[in-house]
Order: C-alpha cells, then structure tokens, then sequence
C-alpha cells in the first residue's frame, strides 16, 4: 500500500495534475511530465520560450535574416534555432535560398520534420497498420454529474 501511494506521489506535479516522472533532456533534472510537449523541467521550459522570444523579437524587429546572423547577435545556437523550425515555431521565408530538409525525403522544406507527401504516407501508413476492428474501438462515456455506473458481474 506504502509503495502505491509514493508511486501516486511521484505522478503529481506541483499544479496538482497527475505526469510521468520523466528527465530534463536540456538539464537532467526529474520533473513531471503531461504527456505533451517537450521533455523540459518547468525551469528550463521557461529559459527556452525566453530564448525563444529573443529570436522572434529579433525577426519582428529587423525583418528576415539569415540562421546564423540571428545566433550571432541572439545569443541562441543554431541548434536551437534549427529546433524552432522543425517545431514549426518559426518559418523560413519562401524566397530563401536555404531551407531544412525532409527527414524522411530531403525535399527542401521551410519548418517542421517532414513535408507533406511524406506526412501523408506517414498518416496512410498509420492508417493501415492500426486498423482497428470494430469491437475494439470503444464508446466515449456520456457525462454522468452526480452520478455513479457500476457494471455488475453476474455471481
């Protein structure tokens, strides 16, 4: 019983929402985690939006610039520059002569991981090899307020 409860323990963050204890790829540090997002401790999700916020300001501020221009007076790696663009959080120009690559194709690409063909056949793929049968996709409950179902065994 003791064990149960410090495995519970472990799965409540701080916010009080249950999570996965999980380590800090940029620290190493355990922290909580949701199940979304990136594997970042609270300290270092917010030391990265604030690096984030650097690049973008730099970009609003001084129009489109080349990668390495933006890490240079930033601060931020082109690294974590890259990671933004395949996050989708940033976007390179249409008329740039440099872009990142498909990881699946090496089609040029403005942001993301993959392009769009290639996030297709990713999708059918997934499609085929999850077919479900009709038995094992299950009914979302109703919402019940107040009020408790029990499914009763035959004794």
């Amino acid at each position: 019983m003791r064990d149960s409860r410090k495995v519970l323990a472990a799965k409540i963050n701080p916010d009080g929402q249950l999570g996965e204890p999980k380590m800090c790829v940029r620290c190493g540090r355990m922290f909580s985690y949701l199940g979304y997002g990136h594997f970042y401790c609270p300290a270092c999700k917010k030391l990265d939006e604030e690096d984030f916020m650097r690049v973008k300001n730099y970009i609003y501020e001084n129009g489109v610039a080349p990668a390495m221009e933006v890490s240079e007076v930033t601060g931020i790696s082109l690294d974590r520059i890259n990671q933004y663009l395949k996050e989708g959080r940033l976007e390179i120009p249409e008329n740039s002569p440099i872009f990142i690559k498909c990881e699946m194709c090496s089609i040029d690409i403005r942001s993301g991981r993959v392009c769009q063909e290639c996030a297709s056949k990713l999708t059918h793929a997934m499609r085929v090899k999850m077919d479900f049968d009709e038995e094992q996709i299950g009914p979302v409950p109703k919402k019940m307020i107040g009020k408790r179902r029990f499914i009763r065994g035959e004794d």
